[in-house]
């Protein structure tokens, strides 16, 4: 066999073993499990995400909730939903603290293989969130 022959048939050889890796890997994924989620934090202040069942489709939602005795008068808080991923988030506005807080997200489409995770972020005021405190809820691989 010529090297160019040769180079030929392995470059098939592994071209067919990735493609089948991929169709493999591909039927495993919609058929694996979810895995972890739940919550984080005191119940002052906790960053949630869990699955749903809704007439038969899975949603995933985001939560928290804030006390406002662990705050402060002047702070502010707000809840972000992230998708590790690809990086999307979705942001809720920014709360005075004086007042309790519970936020929630629904997503109703989740994709596959991507990793999910809820943060509660609690700011002094007047910082636009430079130095807040973080609190974020365990990876949810969906």
């Amino acid at each position: 066999m010529t090297p160019r022959v040769l180079k030929r048939a392995v470059t098939v050889a592994l071209t067919t073993t990735v493609m089948a890796g991929a169709a493999l890997a591909t039927t495993a994924g919609t058929a694996a499990a979810i895995t972890g989620g739940g919550c984080t934090g005191p119940a002052s202040k906790q960053a949630c995400v869990r699955t749903v069942d809704r007439n038969g489709s899975t949603h995933l939602v985001f939560a928290a909730a804030f006390d406002p005795v662990e705050g402060g008068p002047d702070c502010h808080v707000r809840m972000t939903a992230w998708d590790d991923t690809d990086g999307w988030p979705w942001v809720s506005e920014p709360r005075p603290c004086r007042t309790g807080h519970a936020f929630t997200f629904d997503l109703p489409n989740p994709t596959p293989g991507h990793v999910y995770r809820t943060e509660l972020r609690i700011a002094p005021s007047r910082s636009d969130f430079e130095f807040p405190e973080i609190v974020t809820s365990p990876l949810l691989t969906y």
